[in-house]
């Protein structure tokens, strides 16, 4: 988790980006944990990637299967970026793609860009196994 390396504005995007995937950061990944364990249980087929430290998780899915959580954000793929559905970052997620992945981690397959905070880490390919959210 970083803060983006350049200066950042935010733009009420006029169409909603369907939503691919949702965020959270701090104390919200608790929730986000525990809907996205029922959602599978429930049969929902989702991906996750977490920070090392815990303290952010990002859960991959088709929109139906999302799960919710007070706090968190849901993203959409924008230039191979994901991006809150409803905003619109200014320099567009194009241009931000390659600096925000050399920032944050060269490897990176999955680049989550939020107002503040830049979420980076490998891009799961794998369906969650539920036993091992806690350390994904």
């Amino acid at each position: 988790m970083s803060t983006p390396p350049l200066p950042l504005r935010w733009h009420r995007r006029a169409t909603p980006l369907d939503a691919a995937a949702v965020a959270a950061s701090g104390t919200v990944v608790a929730g986000l944990r525990t809907d996205t364990l029922l959602r599978v249980a429930a049969g929902a087929r989702l991906r996750a990637c977490a920070g090392r430290d815990q303290s952010w998780l990002v859960v991959l899915g088709d929109q139906v299967d999302l799960p919710w959580a007070d706090g968190a954000v849901y993203l959409g793929w924008d230039g191979g970026v994901l991006v809150p559905t409803l905003a619109e970052p200014s320099p567009c997620a194009d241009l931000l793609r390659e600096p925000l992945r050399r920032h944050s981690d060269p490897q990176a397959g999955l680049i989550a860009l939020l107002p503040g905070l830049v979420l980076a880490g490998p891009l799961p390919r794998e369906p969650l196994d539920p036993a091992r959210l806690g350390s994904t």
